[in-house]
């Protein structure tokens, strides 16, 4: 790839990492509370998920190669739609469901815990194994070897993502109050847009009776 599609690359991945997600509020919690102990093991069991669902992502973008062109079209343009969908989907989804930075309800005790914990947490986000099943297919043109390439991208996704992670459970603080705004913000959204439309529906109601 030149040296441009390497830059974009380069730019979404550190771009989709450095936004607040759980996997980030996971890592920062575990960092504030317990420790530079729990900071590696936090930082380098969510880097090992990520880069799990980047190999199962590669193993279907690496079959997409032998998909006639036609139907590669089509798939690529399908994962533009899911990027898409999964930009809108991350703005509007609360990033923190739970407000481990208060009280140490964390469940990591030890290294090997809070390894397998954030382990989980990364490999098991399916919103990030479509993320990159859909970015991935759209560097695959069959000008050149798909698995070559597609091991440079797992490389460079494990170092962007060590980096990132690193640098929020560093600055756990500043992490979690992100989080937290965003999440808070977006809750307080919700309840506004549920009232109005209940109050529309009670109004309806009465004009229905009324009539």
């Amino acid at each position: 790839m030149s040296a441009q599609v390497w830059l974009v690359f380069c730019i979404a991945c550190a771009v989709l990492f450095a936004l607040p997600s759980p996997i980030s509020f996971k890592v920062a919690s575990y960092s504030s509370i317990r420790g530079k102990k729990a900071l590696v093991a936090a930082v380098m069991g969510a880097t090992s998920g990520i880069v799990t669902t980047v190999t199962a992502a590669s193993i279907i973008v690496a079959g997409a190669e032998f998909l006639p062109s036609a139907v590669l079209y089509i798939a690529q343009w399908a994962g533009t739609g899911w990027l898409m969908l999964f930009s809108l989907w991350t703005i509007a989804t609360p990033a923190a469901r739970e407000a481990n930075a208060d009280n140490d309800n964390l469940r990591g005790k030890n290294f090997g815990s809070t390894f397998s914990d954030c382990f989980s947490v990364a490999s098991l986000r399916l919103r990030y194994f479509g993320f990159f099943v859909a970015f991935l297919i759209q560097f695959v043109n069959g000008s050149r070897d798909v698995v070559e390439m597609v091991s440079q991208m797992q490389a460079v996704v494990l170092l962007i993502a060590f980096a990132s992670l690193t640098a929020q459970a560093v600055f756990a603080q500043v992490t979690l109050s992100s989080v937290r705004r965003m999440s808070i913000s977006k809750k307080q959204r919700n309840p506004k847009r549920t009232h109005f439309i209940a109050g529309r529906a009670v109004t309806a109601g009465y004009r229905r009776i009324a009539a």
